[in-house]
């Protein structure tokens, strides 16, 4: 066993470091003894530094010179105990240090049972029962985008020409014009004008007046009362969006008439495994949180391995071939105020590395394609690149496991997924008051209508103005996969399968106090050969 992996060994037992005595263990070069020391002595001390490590060495030293005994004689089970938390699993996490209950080690061994078990870890692949059928389309690369007014004139000029293209493939549209075509003087009947939305304003809800651009200038655009269709529509109509605005032209004002959105074409087909092959969607897992849900977790790893209770989802276990996880694989280290109180594990490395121990036990033959969050070691700005290889160097050791950026697009057995964690899902959700906001499908499904995954620029949700805008949604995916809201949700927006994974993370003090009831281990298995979906609750299977 290398380092690495003695170090998640302490991990998983509970254990935390500091920043210092991790980095002073790894300059070890007995670290696997060190380790073995730590573990069999039992302490209390829940989160280790340089000194508390010497310590516990110097006292083991003691105490073979003092015990009358063979050196190699374990020291009786009954007469060493150690302090762990009393978790139930409905409302609290595994691997928390909240409450202090003193068992013997002989029960410490029943409580590691809920962690992965390491004489399953598997360092050879097995054989393929599947054939591996994935081809990664798109994925954000790790670049440096300065931030300045020509990046972004570059990035919007881009999102203005690509989705404008959209728009010119289409029949429904007539007599296009640009704003340079709209002179005073010169009245105009039923032109279609596409530009960009930079201003949406609402008076009484009779007149809708909104402020728009393209190449060539400036217009401003009105809707009145008199449409009231067009009016309830308007409330869709996100800032930023390029969408087409059909309507007369009269006394420098653009009257509209009908709003067009460069939408999904109703002409698409989806594509289609040519096996039965499963693929499982599952995101937030938050590894290192007190409030992980580890045990329903370690139900993902044991059903795909075909280790349950029972014998049903052994068997739909078997025919997973595929992972998708839709980031935040950690919680992460001051992602949000108060966060370190929610915490058992106060380091993103060693966060990582317990995710690592986990995601090791999974069945060599799955592919797990795992993307970040806003709570990952990757960039915070759309589109988010690949976990980085500093944070989670482990994980990037494992041959099944693909860390790819966010969004990203795969073909899988000919179907074709996009991944997105979803972070523009709550600006979206607070654009729009007339969609739900307890579910993440709507949102998605305008991301879809305007052909792009953060439309709104401004808000939560930052932006890096990369050359090309990265983020529009390019290609149709027959499986629109996300995560971040932390509500499960799955609906079909022509002929698209949206799916909004849940979480395997317990409700935290941050999320009581926003209202957010999340659905913890409810999530989506989707037989690719059909695209029908099936949704598994891990709180109800063994």
């Amino acid at each position: 066993m290398n380092p690495s992996k003695k170090l998640r060994k302490l991990v998983a037992e509970g254990y935390q470091l500091t920043p210092e005595a991790f980095s002073y263990l790894n300059s070890l070069e007995d670290v696997d003894s060190v380790i073995d020391e730590i573990l069999s002595s039992g302490t209390a001390q829940l989160i280790l530094s340089i000194d508390d490590i010497n310590e516990i060495i110097n006292q083991e030293i003691e105490e073979v010179k003092s015990v009358d005994q063979p050196a190699d004689e374990p020291v009786d089970a009954k007469e060493e105990q150690i302090m762990v938390e009393d978790k139930t699993e409905d409302s609290k996490s595994l691997d928390s240090k909240v409450s202090s209950v003193e068992i013997k080690k002989d029960d410490l061994v029943k409580e590691k049972q809920l962690l992965p078990k390491e004489k399953k870890i598997r360092t050879e692949v097995r054989k393929e029962a599947i054939s591996t059928d994935l081809e990664v389309l798109y994925s954000p690369k790790v670049t440096k985008t300065p931030a300045s007014a020509a990046s972004f004139r570059q990035y919007f000029k881009n999102r203005f020409e690509v989705i404008s293209s959209y728009f010119s493939k289409r029949r429904d549209i007539a007599n296009r014009v640009t704003t340079s075509d709209l002179e005073p003087n010169k009245d105009r009947d039923m032109v279609a004008l596409i530009a960009l939305v930079t201003k949406i304003k609402r008076i009484a809800q009779k007149i809708v007046i909104i402020e728009m651009e393209d190449l060539s200038g400036d217009a401003t655009g009105f809707i009145y009362a008199s449409n009231p269709d067009l009016i309830q529509s308007s409330q869709f109509i996100l800032e930023d969006s390029v969408l087409c605005f059909v309507g007369n032209w009269r006394n420098k004002r653009f009257n509209i008439k009908d709003v067009l959105w460069p939408d999904i074409p109703y002409t698409h087909k989806s594509n289609y495994s040519y096996e039965s092959v499963l693929s499982l969607h599952i995101s937030d897992i938050h590894v290192g949180s007190k409030n992980f849900a580890g045990k329903l977790f370690h139900r993902v790893i044991n059903m795909i391995n075909g280790d349950l209770e029972d014998a049903k989802y052994n068997k739909i276990g078997e025919k997973i071939k595929y992972l998708f996880v839709a980031g935040d694989i950690v919680d992460g280290v001051g992602v949000y105020p108060g966060q370190k109180d929610d915490l058992v594990i106060d380091s993103i490395q060693l966060q990582y590395h317990l995710a690592t121990e986990y995601f090791d036990q999974i069945r060599k033959d799955v592919e797990i394609i795992i993307i970040p969050g806003n709570h990952d070691g990757a960039r915070s700005a759309e589109p988010q690149t690949p976990i980085q290889k500093e944070f989670a160097q482990d994980l990037v050791s494992l041959d099944n496991v693909h860390l790819l950026g966010s969004p990203c697009y795969l073909k899988a057995h000919n179907v074709e997924i996009m991944l997105n964690h979803g972070n523009s899902i709550l600006d979206i959700n607070a654009a729009i008051p007339a969609i739900p906001h307890e579910t993440s499908i709507p949102a998605m499904r305008e991301m879809l209508k305007n052909r792009h995954l953060v439309p709104i620029y401004g808000r939560r949700t930052p932006i890096a103005p990369t050359p090309t805008d990265e983020l529009i949604i390019s290609r149709i995916p027959d499986i629109f996969h996300t995560g971040h809201t932390h509500i499960a949700g799955d609906d079909r927006y022509k002929g698209v399968l949206l799916l909004n994974s849940g979480t395997f993370q317990y409700q935290t003090s941050y999320q009581k106090s926003m209202n957010i009831n999340p659905t913890t281990g409810l999530t989506y298995i989707v037989n690719l050969k059909n695209l029908e979906r099936s949704e598994i609750n891990f709180k109800e299977i063994h």
